[in-house]
């Protein structure tokens, strides 16, 4: 994946000059450097993915864990290692997105899993907010594409977990060795960039679909 520098961010202000009528509208950036500071979140929402899937290889080989789970976080990496026929610098910055933001679908559906079933996050911050700006960057209808392909591996995820006997102990004995490990290991992405998002109110729901 390309590195984001001072080079290539310009290219990417251009690029998102040209995607940001797709956010939406209970999103609003900064008058001043409203534009540099979505590049910046940007760049280290690409620069996560590989450090939140090694986060996932770390618990699949603590626990001792694999199946599907450790299909699906095998599938995020490989969609960061995609070869890409890439003819300019922009396409490289458009399709890193892209390939980041299919790896952070995909984890983020697996963390809620794990969640919601164990009570086991392996990343322990919401990427919800983070995953919605860059779905509407992308625009529709690709990003819903996406999202649909993501939803299918969900289910599949669901019906193997429920199928493993073993799972349910091993992730057990995973948190007992735990003990008070921080909650702070990868830092929030929305609030970490500068982007200061503003929401019309605490309640608005921002819809991929």
């Amino acid at each position: 994946m390309l590195a984001l520098s001072a080079h290539t961010s310009g290219f990417l202000v251009a690029f998102l000059n040209e995607r940001v009528a797709n956010l939406h509208h209970s999103i609003r950036l900064r008058d001043d450097d409203g534009m540099v500071a979505l590049a910046s979140f940007i760049g280290r929402y690409v620069e996560l993915a590989p450090d939140f899937i090694t986060g996932f290889e770390d618990f699949l080989s603590a626990a001792d864990i694999s199946g599907e789970i450790a299909q699906q976080t095998k599938a995020a990496r490989e969609f960061l290692g995609a070869p890409l026929e890439i003819v300019s610098l922009e396409e490289g910055l458009e399709a890193n997105m892209y390939q980041a933001y299919l790896a952070h679908r995909l984890l983020e559906e697996l963390n809620d899993v794990l969640k919601i079933s164990y009570n086991c996050p392996i990343i322990p911050i919401d990427m919800t907010r983070s995953n919605l700006i860059v779905h509407h960057i992308i625009g529709e209808p690709f990003a819903n594409q996406i999202d649909g392909a993501i939803q299918l591996l969900n289910k599949k995820l669901i019906s193997a977990i429920a199928r493993d006997a073993s799972l349910e102990r091993k992730i057990s004995s995973y948190l007992a060795t735990l003990g008070n490990d921080p909650v702070t290991r990868y830092p929030c992405l929305t609030e970490s960039s500068n982007i200061r998002l503003l929401f019309k109110s605490q309640n608005s729901r921002v819809r991929r679909h």
